[in-house]
């Protein structure tokens, strides 16, 4: 069958895929419910665009991860939803088949199902990828700002889209925010400290906004920078992000004024609807001490940080 198969790329690029693709495609042939045509066609385009545009090496293992299926369907050029699943949906058959990809995960959804549904780690992980796949240094450093400020320190995106460098705290891991209506210090998630310390390094200047620097604020300005960006079916969205970070510190058992107080609210009604994603009692960590009392102070409401 390989051999009735061509192409639409150059002959001399297909003679570096066939042996793999080739390959690839009778090792999944009798796994794989596509008919064979299909099944070349998808691995084919697929190997071309990883390996002869993206450069990644030509190895199964790195191919048919799901982050990089993701990036790759994600640069499809067609319009066609249509197009873009079905060639997604037999790469990640393909995956499964040669033991790449773990069938026990549920495949991540094009649109979250319930918007208050915190990030698990995996998905945490895909979004730290998707940040890192962004197409120039500009775009990386917002993607990362993004995720930082969001799953790390809850900010909606009234927040998030004005923190500069110059309201980190790189010695305490707090954040300050200025704007808006609710003028806070935010306790930034021990595991996202490290990553805060970057943005802030990596900020075009100490007085500009770590998330799209230079863009005028506008209430989807988060969405918009999503949707145009590389993968942007695997890409966050706010309310997620913020209930990671909610539930997160409710799970760990912080004290309720002390969330509030970082989560820029008035009343815990706001948060019996993440009650539903929170561990059974029995199951929660007590040795993960609540970060406002354990690790480090939280300054005092109002007061300055240093830089």
């Amino acid at each position: 069958m390989t051999r009735e198969y061509t192409p639409t790329f150059a002959e001399n690029e297909w003679r570096q895929l066939k042996p793999f693709v080739s390959d690839v495609a009778s090792r999944v042939a009798e796994h794989v419910r596509y008919p064979e045509a299909a099944i070349l066609h998808s691995v084919a385009h697929h190997a071309h665009w990883a390996h002869l545009v993206a450069g990644m090496p030509l190895r199964a293992e790195v191919l048919f991860s799901r982050d990089v299926i993701a990036y790759s369907v994600s640069m499809i050029p067609t319009s066609r939803p249509s197009t873009m699943a079905r060639h997604r949906s037999i790469l990640l058959r393909v995956g499964e088949a040669l033991g790449i990809i773990d069938t026990d995960r549920p495949l991540p959804r094009l649109r979250a199902a319930d918007p208050s549904a915190p990030y698990s780690a995996a998905q945490i992980q895909e979004l730290r990828t998707w940040a890192t796949l962004q197409r120039d240094p500009a775009s990386r450093r917002s993607a990362h700002a993004l995720i930082t400020l969001g799953i790390g320190a809850g900010l909606p995106t009234r927040d998030l889209s004005r923190v500069r460098a110059a309201d980190i705290d790189l010695d305490f891991s707090h954040l300050t925010v200025i704007s808006g209506n609710s003028p806070r210090t935010v306790r930034v998630a021990r595991e996202w400290t490290e990553d805060l310390r970057a943005v802030a390094r990596r900020a075009e200047h100490w007085d500009a906004s770590l998330f799209r620097p230079g863009i005028e604020f506008h209430k989807n300005v988060v969405h918009t920078f999503v949707q145009r960006s590389v993968a942007q079916e695997i890409g966050p969205t706010t309310q997620r992000m913020r209930a990671t970070w909610l539930v997160r510190n409710l799970s760990v058992g912080v004290p309720m004024q002390d969330l509030l107080h970082w989560a820029g609210l008035k009343s815990m009604d706001a948060l019996v609807r993440y009650q539903q994603f929170l561990p059974a009692p029995e199951t929660a960590d007590a040795r993960d001490t609540p970060a406002s009392t354990a690790d480090s102070p939280c300054p005092t409401p109002g007061s300055t940080l240093r830089p």
